[in-house]
């Protein structure tokens, strides 16, 4: 099974050994409500780890091995809900079960240390989200969660390194600001259930119920997730306000989860609009076009659904010049993506496919109900912010060798096709499975290629050599006093026979060749069906030679046999063309003549 390209690590600390630090009793169920949500495939599909209650080693080991060994393909989220400590110098660190707060260098997680991970790692997109608390009791009993002078912006002010261009994307969410206090949604002391933090009862319930997706394009972003919990948490807390860093990722917002697709319903038009739409003249008509071609290309969804739907009513128009100016303005918000080949490179069957995303590019109506969808097993389509994104599942490859498969977008104004192409190949070392043994080490061979599949040359050879016969046959039938073959070669029969048999010499002479020195482009499919279809047309021409000509004359006789014979040896090149079509080069296991 593919490893998932999804990785959440949940970090959660309620216990403490320095009495300076409160325990707390939001983080546990911090933990497992996020993991629950972020876990849930038809959410955030990630592979979800927790991480509770460790001391400051274990932490710095399990965070830099989350960031570590990740290939382009990875999105990685890594959740804190801790105590947030700092040092005389303002610098925020991460509380662990064995922190001293007197000794924060050696026993706590500085967030310098997170940030640099996060900027050596090659993860395509890395998300921390901070939900830090800091000591003591606050007022009517809930529990302060950070430090008001721990600058977190500032902690992660390296990853300003990555430019707007960079193919990755990096992003910290923090619970509050610089100059706030985060809140715990549970009472110290009370006997009420524990719940989950303000800050983290808001980011799973935007998850959840996918109201966090504002645009309602099915996908949730960090921005979006963003603004979704300063919205709550207004409601909530009104003196706390989460921060947002995100640097790189092409400028693209960095999405996180998924969410169901809202439906957006059409609008009514504009009622002096929708009686030009109904008026009984053609102009009336061709002037409310122009209003829908408009209404098509602006912002409003609703209204640009609408004329959508008036458009295809009207192509059916009695008009032609109506019908035909509603089809050109439809055409206009028809979704537009760029090369029709998507080539996603040389992939190891072993391993985690490519990625990409195919952009959609078109007035907003062409990003409305975004749908993507493959009919090849090994792709997988899913729709995104700006188009769909195609992933290779290449343990679902068949072979080694060019796979190419389709990908359709489909939106609200119509679809486009794009052709996905991939190399796949073994993985060649230490992981590639071997065959068992079968004779001991010492008596063995080193593996030897061989050809499962080979192409003899001479049923091209002697078809070449009949065709160059009865070819030669023919040539001297026409110094003979009576030339009927060469006659009717000169008719309308040989506009068939003439070419095809000259072409056919051709193509025997050079696959003749070809396979004697074991070129592996004669076993290509399209050298087959070319050759099968030059050797249909020669049967054909041949008939032709026995409907048409006088075989009572003896060299018209024999060129006829002569064609025959050599429709017979093309027919045995087609067949071993055939065999020989699928060719693929394995190693034997075994040693020589061994079994």
């Amino acid at each position: 099974m593919a490893e998932s390209r999804r990785k959440a690590l949940v970090v959660v600390t309620s216990r403490y050994g320095d009495s300076k630090l409160t325990a707390l009793r939001a983080p546990p169920q911090d933990a497992v409500a996020l993991a629950e949500v972020l876990g849930d495939p038809a959410v955030g599909g990630f592979e979800v780890e927790t991480l509770s209650d460790p001391g400051c080693q274990e932490l710095r080991e399990e965070v830099e091995e989350f960031f570590a060994d990740r290939t382009s393909e990875h999105t990685l989220l890594l959740h804190f809900s801790c105590h947030g400590v700092k040092d005389a110098a303002g610098t925020l660190f991460l509380a662990a079960l064995d922190t001293r707060c007197d000794r924060l260098a050696s026993t706590a997680v500085p967030a310098e240390y997170v940030s640099s991970l996060m900027l050596a790692s090659r993860a395509r997109r890395a998300i921390v989200i901070l939900d830090c608390c800091y000591a003591g009791a606050f007022e009517r009993g809930l529990l302060t969660r950070a430090d008001q002078d721990a600058h977190v912006g500032e902690s992660f002010q390296n990853l300003e390194q990555i430019s707007d261009t960079s193919q990755r994307g990096r992003a910290v969410l923090a619970a509050c600001s610089a100059v706030q206090v985060a809140r715990d949604g549970s009472v110290a002391g009370g006997a009420e259930p524990v719940q989950p933090s303000y800050y983290t009862r808001s980011v799973v319930k935007g998850l959840r119920s996918g109201d966090a997706d504002l645009d309602g394009n099915g996908e949730i972003g960090v921005s979006e997730l963003h603004q979704y919990v300063c919205d709550e948490l207004r409601e909530l807390t009104p003196h706390q306000t989460p921060r947002l860093w995100v640097f790189g990722a092409h400028g693209r917002d960095l999405p996180v989860a998924r969410a169901p697709a809202r439906r957006t319903e059409p609008a009514s038009l504009p009622q002096e609009l929708a009686g030009l739409v109904r008026s009984p003249s053609p102009a009336d008509r061709l002037w409310a076009i122009e209003d829908l071609e408009s209404i098509l290309q602006g912002d409003e969804i609703g209204l640009a659904l609408a004329a959508v739907t008036t458009l295809d009513e009207l192509l059916g128009d009695d008009s032609r010049r109506v019908a035909h100016r509603a089809e050109r303005a439809k055409r206009s918000a028809l979704p537009r993506i760029g090369p029709g080949v998507l080539d996603l490179g040389t992939v190891t069957l072993d391993s985690i496919g490519p990625s990409a995303v195919i952009t959609v590019e078109g007035p907003p109506v062409a990003h409305s109900k975004l749908e993507a969808t493959t009919d090849t097993s090994w792709l997988k389509a899913e729709p995104v912010v700006d188009g769909g994104e195609v992933k290779v599942e290449a343990t679902r490859l068949p072979g080694p060798g060019n796979h190419r498969g389709s990908v359709w977008v489909r939106t609200a104004t119509g679809e486009a096709e794009v052709q996905v192409v991939v190399q796949a190949e073994t993985r060649v070392g230490s992981d590639t499975p071997r065959a068992p043994r079968t004779s001991p080490v010492w008596d063995r061979q080193p593996p030897r290629p061989k050809t499962v599949r080979s192409v003899p040359y001479w049923p091209f050879a002697w078809a070449a050599a009949l065709l160059a016969a009865a070819l030669t046959t023919v040539l001297l039938a026409s110094v003979e006093p009576g030339f009927y073959l060469w006659r009717a070669f000169q008719g309308a029969s040989g506009l068939l026979v003439w070419p095809v048999l000259l072409l056919s010499l051709v193509a025997n002479v050079v696959l003749a060749v070809r396979a004697w020195r074991g070129s592996a482009a004669v076993r290509r499919p399209s050298v087959f069906w070319s050759y099968a279809g030059l050797t249909a047309l020669n049967i054909l021409g041949t008939g032709v030679t026995y409907a048409a000509y006088n075989l009572s004359y003896s060299k018209s006789a024999t060129a006829a046999l002569l064609l025959t014979f050599a429709c017979v040896a093309e027919l045995v090149g087609c067949l071993y063309l055939w065999k020989a079509r699928p060719a693929v080069t394995q190693a034997t296991s075994g040693p020589p003549g061994g079994t």
